[in-house]
Order: C-alpha cells, then sequence, then structure tokens
C-alpha cells in the first residue's frame, strides 16, 4: 500500500510537502485511487488460487479442469475441485482414495481409514469398502454431509464397488486422571461451550442434493 508521507518524500524540496497543503490534498486523492487499483490487482492474483476464489471466478476454474458446481456451495466446491484434481492421478488403490480425500478435505492422510469388506469377519461383501475413520470436523468445515462424502468416495474407488458404512470420528476422550474433570479440547464441554471435544457418529442415508461428481 502507497502512504502519503513516503510519496511525499520523494519529491523535491521545493514543493510543500505538508499533508494539509493543496499539492497534499491532490497526492492523497491520487493515492486513494492507486491503492484500489493496488488491492485489486492483489485479490485478482490471489483468486488464481482455489482456495481463495469467490463465485463466478471459482466456476471459471472448474470450467478449466472441467468439474461443473452444481448447488454446491463455495466452500464444497472447493473440496470439489481439490479432489478433481488429485482424481486425475488416482489409480482406485485405497492408498490413492485416502490421498485424495485427504487433498479434498484438507486433511491428513492417516486421519482416514478405509478397508475391503471383502475381509470383514460379521458382514463380508465382495464389492465394498468400509470407511472406519473420517475426522467429522473436516466434513463440517467443508459443508459436506456424510452422504455427499459417500458419493464421493464411491466415485474414487474403482467402478461397481460401493461404501458400505462410514465411521464418523469425533475428538471426544476421556479423563487422563480417575474421577477428576477435565476440560480441554478434547474432553467434557465447559459452560460457554466454547471447548470441548466433539462425539462420532455412523453414516445414515439422509435427503441430500447431489454433487456433480
Amino acid at each position: 500500500m502507497f502512504k502519503l508521507p513516503d510519496v511525499m518524500s520523494l519529491l523535491p524540496e521545493v514543493i510543500a510537502k505538508e499533508g494539509s497543503s493543496r499539492f497534499g490534498a491532490l497526492v492523497e486523492v491520487w493515492l486513494k485511487q492507486m491503492n484500489d487499483i493496488a488491492e485489486t490487482v492483489r485479490v485478482m492474483s490471489e483468486w488464481k488460487a482455489i482456495d481463495k476464489a469467490e463465485g463466478v471466478t471459482l466456476d471459471d476454474i472448474g470450467g478449466n479442469v472441467g468439474q461443473p458446481r452444481g448447488q454446491a456451495t463455495d466452500e464444497v466446491y472447493r473440496m470439489l475441485l481439490r479432489s478433481k484434481l488429485a482424481r486425475m492421478n488416482a489409480n482406485g488403490s485405497l492408498d490413492s482414495v485416502i490421498q485424495v480425500l485427504a487433498l479434498a478435505l484438507q486433511a491428513k492422510p492417516h486421519e482416514f481409514r478405509l478397508t475391503e469388506q471383502h475381509s470383514d469377519p460379521v458382514e463380508p461383501e465382495p464389492a465394498a469398502v468400509h470407511v472406519s475413520s473420517v475426522p467429522y470436523e473436516k466434513l463440517n468445515s467443508a459443508g459436506l454431509s456424510p452422504a455427499q462424502f459417500v458419493a464421493l468416495v464411491e466415485r474414487l474407488v474403482a467402478a461397481g464397488v460401493r461404501v458400505s458404512r462410514v465411521e464418523l470420528t469425533g475428538t471426544f476422550s476421556l479423563a487422563t486422571i480417575v474421577d477428576q474433570l477435565e476440560v480441554n479440547e478434547h474432553g467434557l464441554g465447559d459452560e460457554a461451550m466454547i471447548q470441548g471435544g466433539t462425539l462420532g457418529d455412523m453414516y445414515v442415508p439422509g435427503n441430500d442434493y447431489d454433487l456433480p461428481i
């Protein structure tokens, strides 16, 4: 950003450099226009990135990579664009699926666990995968419902393979000391409900809009 004292200091001494002078007032008007232009250029530069772009600019990025928006919000659309770019190099293996999910939801790969259902001792199924761990907070921050997450996973795995169930993991954990209350980011919530752990869940199908994936 341009500042009036810095600009005035570059001018020759014969010019009155006080900000209250007529010339100083003229320079200040000019600086406002220059700063507005500089801010516009900065935003345009930032909006070249998926994580910064908004609205129609995101649609333009999606058009370049062949990913329509559908009814998705900007947050969900950013996730779709990240996953679209990652899917271009995915091979359908569980490891590549985890890598795509981590990139799409901006998480760490170790936060996800997928297993093939055919080896399940209770409910074996030849063409299904079980998502046994996915951080609930990552879905919430992306504005993604469990049903939409399942649709994303089924788009990543091999054709004909379905997701049998999804276990959403929370951050809640028991106290480390017996008979002592601990209020922190993993324990019970405080009275103001500002901090505390979150519970997990098991996916139950709902009425969600389809994502264009």
